[in-house]
């Protein structure tokens, strides 16, 4: 866009022989930057970063969504410079029609009286002659295409000019630095809904269940400052804890009718439809069925759902409606933040798109989770630990396939059947539970879920249902097929629980025929595994150790994580009944590497239990902690073993003795705030890390036992998941530590240490 030039007598008034002079008026004061009502809170540091940002560039944009404090936080961070703030000026695009002259509104705000088709070249002038340092073009969403031209024009041909701008989307203008603002951090959300609670009801109770009441709220509503002031101004006939429930439905609580608001903020609704209602037909119908996702979603996905393309979901982001993230994988992953999506499935219910929805949202999660395919052991627990993060969307997903299809629901529960064993076990079974009893069919579907209700029945040793559901699946299942070496395997743990040792062993070797049947390697370990655990609960230690070393070695080859965990730990078990306390202790820290290294909580307390029970004597008060972490499964139901429960037991006996009623009772409560992790760290720092003959650490102990069995470096490397420089490395350390030579006498060391220890 060209602006015509103007003649600079008219800005200035100054004398002139046309008659263009008589008629100029004199300069109008600016418009500064507003000085806000209210203080300002928190955000340190994104005024730093704002601070850093306009020294060093011409163009800063802040985006984010409407309600994220834009505005304020350009207003502060110009507020805190005084050099800044003594020549800025402030133009709010809102007041500016769609068609109306960007480039006059800025004109008018530096105080130059202009006619609208001369204000471009009057602001060049203006700034060339010492005019404002910044300008502030505020609300830039409103007149985007147009801001965005003068803005290029402006920077162009005024080499001083600077601009802050606050829009919803990029203005894309070359040279142009984007600070996405986002919600506040937890600390910074709860002191300025306190603050401004408190300015409205200085009486409001703080007492501990209010604080948690506002915390909750605060991450309800994003922690995004448009809420969370609208929340507190209801402080006045509310508590915190009395408002949460009532954002179930937010938009109807969340107004406020006060005149001096502008009116997209007098209401979260008002603030957001003002973006939704740019959008075209389409584009509004991808943004609404991204309401069904309950968790962080990829590219993928959105197609699959919501039919969007990397054209929509760069709009989306661009105009701020969408946030694009990063997942712990690397890739991009999107959201809606919460408020959004309330906003988005509103507009879904409303339009009778819903149903449809939630539909391909329930079969995206179906073909996620292959659940027409019957996959190995080892692919059902992958496929599962991929899936982790998805556990909000199967929720969602699972809640309408109870009503709409049970047959679906039961074959997406089966797929993710170790998800909600490793991660919420109490709330699996009761929804296998509802979801078989909506569909009493004897059919695949039906089968598979049965097999995933033995896993949780097993979870709470409830071993007669164990029975019925392995009964019930294998009369389902073709003889011989791979899922019938599942339905087994899980009948044999179940029948381990109940102390029917010899059936389970009967039942774990028919699963491990089916596995060798269909090399499901995976699965053999496995099976293997439930002979060598049952042998351990029967007390029969000493013959339960070659097997779990060869259903080691299996899972090992195979690459199977989970497994290795679970017969590390009990070889630990094992080894430390029979009084090798070192090596016991050496695999039990193992177990839980290989359990951190997957994110699984299933097993690890086992672990972490028996290791307090050997620790208990030695540090009483960190024993106790660790045990206590372990008793709560961090949240995943079910119950232990009576062995784990026997540590306990023993853990609190002894410290009760060492430390005393009242401080062991302290140490069990700090304890159960404690993470697997935290616990796991605590136990395995009270020998510094080093725990076996030799002073080799438990990772150098698995190496140094590798080579013992003729393993090559590469080899090695692939078994355990590391890189075979690093195996290098271990190798050369655990030669030095010992004083060895090379790789022929550390695999003697090995062989006379086992010696010795079984002597």
């Amino acid at each position: 866009m060209r602006y015509p030039s103007i003649r600079v007598d008219m800005v200035r008034g100054g004398p002139d022989t046309g008659p263009m002079t008589t008629a100029a008026a004199p300069p109008a004061p600016r418009a500064r930057v507003p000085a806000p009502a209210s203080s300002f809170v928190g955000r340190e540091a994104e005024l730093a970063e704002l601070a850093g940002r306009l020294a060093s560039g011409r163009l800063v944009t802040l985006t984010g969504p409407g309600g994220a404090g834009k505005t304020r936080l350009a207003v502060e961070a110009v507020r805190l410079d005084p050099l800044l703030a003594a020549d800025a000026v402030f133009v709010d695009l809102t007041r500016v029609g769609a068609r109306a002259a960007v480039a006059c509104a800025t004109a008018e705000a530096a105080g130059l009286r202009v006619p609208e088709d001369a204000a471009l070249d009057a602001l060049v002038w203006s700034l060339d002659g010492g005019g404002p340092a910044l300008i502030v073009l505020d609300n830039v969403e409103h007149v985007l295409d147009e801001t965005a031209a003068f803005v290029a024009h402006l920077l162009e041909e005024a080499p001083t000019a600077r601009v802050l701008a606050t829009s919803r989307r990029p203005l894309r203008v070359s040279g142009e630095e984007v600070m996405p603002v986002g919600p506040m951090d937890d600390e910074d959300a709860q002191r300025l809904f306190w603050e401004r609670a408190r300015s409205v009801r200085p009486s409001l109770p703080d007492a501990p269940e209010s604080r948690a009441a506002a915390r909750d709220l605060c991450a309800r509503l994003d922690r995004l400052p448009l809420g969370l002031e609208l929340a507190a101004a209801r402080m006045t006939v509310l508590t915190p804890a009395e408002m949460l429930p009532l954002l179930e439905r937010p938009f109807p609580v969340l107004a406020s009718g006060s005149a001096a608001v502008p009116e997209r903020h007098r209401s979260l609704h008002a603030c957001i439809a003002s973006s939704v209602d740019t959008l075209g037909d389409r584009e509004r119908a991808v943004f609404e069925a991204f309401a069904v996702f309950a968790s962080p979603f990829g590219t993928q996905a959105a197609s699959a759902v919501a039919g969007a393309t990397l054209e929509d979901l760069e709009d989306l982001v661009g105009r701020s409606l969408v946030h694009a993230g990063v997942d712990g994988s690397g890739g991009t992953v999107f959201r809606l933040l919460e408020t959004l999506r309330d906003y988005a499935r509103e507009g879904l219910e409303s339009s009778g798109r819903l149903r449809d929805a939630r539909r391909r949202h329930l079969d995206w999660l179906l073909a996620e989770f292959g659940a027409d395919q019957v996959p190995t052991m080892l692919e059902a627990t992958t496929r599962a630990r991929a899936g982790d993060r998805l556990l909000p969307d199967l929720r969602a997903a699972l809640d309408y396939a109870a009503e709409a299809d049970p047959a679906a629901g039961l074959r997406l529960f089966s797929a993710s059947r170790d998800i909600w064993f490793r991660r919420a076990q109490s709330e699996g079974l009761a929804r296998v539970n509802a979801l078989l009893e909506r569909h009493p069919d004897p059919d695949e579907s039906r089968a598979g879920a049965l097999v995933a209700a033995e896993v949780l029945h097993n979870a709470f040793q409830e071993t007669d249902a164990v029975e019925l559901c392995a009964a019930e699946a294998l009369a389902i299942f073709a003889e011989g097929s791979l899922p019938t070496g599942t339905a087994l395997h899980f009948q044999a743990v179940g029948r381990f629980l109940a102390g029917h040792f010899a059936e389970a062993q009967e039942a774990a070797r028919a699963s491990y025929r089916v596995f060798v049947e269909h090399g499901d390697v995976a699965g053999q370990s496995r099976a293997l595994g439930s002979v060598g655990t049952a042998a351990v609960a029967a007390g029969e230690y000493a013959e339960a150790l070659p097997v779990l070393a060869r259903a080691l070695s299996l899972a090992e080859a195979g690459g199977d994580v989970w497994s290795q965990g679970q017969l590390l730990t009990y070889t630990g078990l094992a080894e430390t009944s029979l009084g090798r306390v070192a090596d016991g202790r050496a695999s039990l820290l193992r177990a839980v590497d290989r359990f951190a290294r997957i994110g699984d909580i299933s097993l690890q307390g086992i672990a972490l239990a028996r290791l307090a029970a050997l620790a208990v004597r030695k540090a009483p008060a960190t024993a106790v902690r660790a045990a206590a972490a372990a008793s709560r499964r961090e949240g995943a139901g079910g119950k232990y073993h009576s062995i784990t429960r026997a540590d306990f037991d023993e853990v609190r006996t002894a410290a009760e003795r060492l430390l005393g009623r009242k401080a062991m009772r302290e140490a069990w409560e700090a304890g159960e705030r404690l993470t697997f992790a935290e616990a796991a760290a605590a136990l395995s720092a009270l020998d510094g890390g080093a725990s076996t003959t030799g002073g080799l650490s438990p990772r150098e102990q698995e190496v140094a036992e590798m080579v013992r069995r003729g393993h090559t470096n590469a080899s090695i490397a692939v078994r355990l998941g590391l890189s075979e420089r690093t195996v290098e490395h271990h190798v050369a350390h655990i030669l030095a530590k010992l004083g060895l030579r090379n790789r022929a006498s550390l695999a003697g060391w090995v062989a006379r240490r086992g010696q010795d220890a079984d002597g």
